[in-house]
């Protein structure tokens, strides 16, 4: 399932040496908020996995498939209505063997982290 243009939307994505940041506005009004949770709506963890590998595919002009997570933190709930804006940072992207690439990003909503990932994905 494809959650751009749905549940968030690209507004920036810009480039830093090797370093990526993607800012993306979340939209309240997605059906994802209307069943978690009814009044009090969050951001699912399943789905912030899913923008940092779309948003991934995005910098490397390619599909991918999340294969495995090392890691993932969340230091914040996500609430749409509060926070609409955040940013996937990017800062460690290493193509490897068997066409997997390898990253670590931190979501962030004005310089604070909400969440920390590292994951493996390999090229569709």
């Amino acid at each position: 399932m494809i959650l751009r243009d749905d549940l968030y939307i690209l507004d920036k994505k810009t480039q830093a040496g090797d370093s990526w940041q993607c800012q993306v506005t979340l939209n309240p009004a997605c059906s994802i908020y209307q069943a978690h949770f009814p009044g009090e709506p969050i951001t699912p963890g399943a789905c912030l996995l899913q923008i940092a590998k779309e948003l991934l595919g995005d910098i490397l002009h390619h599909p991918l498939e999340i294969v495995y997570i090392k890691d993932v933190k969340f230091t914040s709930v996500i609430r749409p209505e509060e926070t609409p804006n955040v940013t996937y940072c990017f800062s460690h992207i290493e193509e490897a063997g068997d066409n997997e690439v390898k990253a670590k990003i931190m979501v962030e909503h004005e310089s604070h982290p909400l969440c920390s990932i590292a994951f493996t994905c390999k090229k569709c």
